[in-house]
């Protein structure tokens, strides 16, 4: 068998099935659930699999774009998850039939979607940074020059 020759203008490879309504559907998706993409895609059989959809992100720059604002939304979603699974905490009853709040296994729920929240959306939800001047080279020009300059200031009064 003949391996069949391809023109430049036409691509090699597997037909897309992008389509800017699928994306929509994707994206819709992604800004109002706390899954993640492989769980999504997992649950939407119809969509194509997680790396086909980050092959989609380079390729088709508005969708690029809306991924990201639907991630960004994401964040907001997890965040109110976070507040819902605090006030309903974690209960169990005990054998006397009082009830126990399992603390351990809340906080590890609640630390991983306030690590979550902090990636996808980090100057709203991740921790504050000081601003601290990085001492390179320029920084150090910078202080000779001012000591010289007062040196020579001194020197003329």
């Amino acid at each position: 068998m003949t391996k069949r020759k391809t023109t430049p203008h036409e691509k090699k490879g597997r037909p897309t099935i992008y389509s800017p309504e699928l994306a929509d559907e994707i994206c819709t998706a992604i800004a109002s659930s706390e899954k993640g993409l492989a769980h999504l895609c997992q649950y939407n059989s119809h969509w194509p699999a997680r790396q086909h959809i980050f092959l989609w992100l380079r390729q088709y720059p508005d969708f690029y774009d809306k991924y990201h604002k639907a991630k960004e939304s994401q964040a907001e979603v997890l965040v109110d998850a976070m507040q819902t699974m605090v006030d309903e905490s974690h209960k169990t009853k005990n054998e006397d039939g009082s009830i126990k709040i399992d603390v351990p296994l809340l906080k590890l729920k609640v630390d991983t979607m306030k690590w979550h929240a902090s990636k996808l959306l980090p100057k709203k939800f991740g921790e504050a940074k000081s601003q601290e001047l990085p001492n390179n080279e320029l920084d150090d020009d910078v202080k000779k020059r001012y000591a010289e300059m007062d040196e020579k200031n001194r020197k003329a009064s």
